[in-house]
């Protein structure tokens, strides 16, 4: 008569599945964290080249004669770039870590509470050394050189 008992290798077949199991789940998790992490930088890349984008091409599509400006405001250096002969400008200034724009009458003071909010930056400086134009944000510098003479304004 044969004894009715279970046999060592059905436990084997099973520990070594579950074994192989176990194995996939860690690779899919560790994974799925490494992608993460991967798209997260990307997304803080393309944010910091997106700044630097945005204002070299506000400067470029209205680099006309004396249509950029640099102003002094309260908290800072204002980037003005006069809308044609609007009377009205694109203004961009920095303002409590925020980078903000306001599309406002030319040489009315800004308002923070109006304007909308480009990116994240503590450091906003514009300078000027002949027809190059330089901004500085947190993301790094952009260095613009205005095809018109007189490009900015004195």
């Amino acid at each position: 008569m044969k004894s009715k008992g279970s046999s060592p290798l059905g436990y084997y077949t099973i520990g070594i599945a579950a074994l192989f199991l176990a194995g996939f789940l860690l690779l899919v998790i560790l994974g799925a964290n490494s992608f993460r992490n991967t798209a997260g930088v990307q997304n803080e890349n393309l944010q910091t080249r997106a700044v630097l984008s945005y204002l070299a091409t506000c400067v470029k599509a209205n680099d006309s004669e004396h249509a950029v400006a640099l102003r002094q405001g309260p908290d800072g250096q204002i980037l003005e770039i006069a809308d044609g002969d609007t009377g009205y400008a694109l203004r961009i200034f920095q303002h409590e870590g925020s980078l903000l724009e306001e599309y406002a009458a030319i040489g009315r003071e800004p308002s923070p509470d109006a304007a909308a909010v480009i990116g994240q930056t503590e450091i906003f400086a514009v300078t000027q050394t002949g027809d190059l134009l330089t901004i500085e944000t947190d993301a790094g510098s952009v260095l613009l050189h205005l095809r018109c003479e007189g490009g900015v304004q004195p």
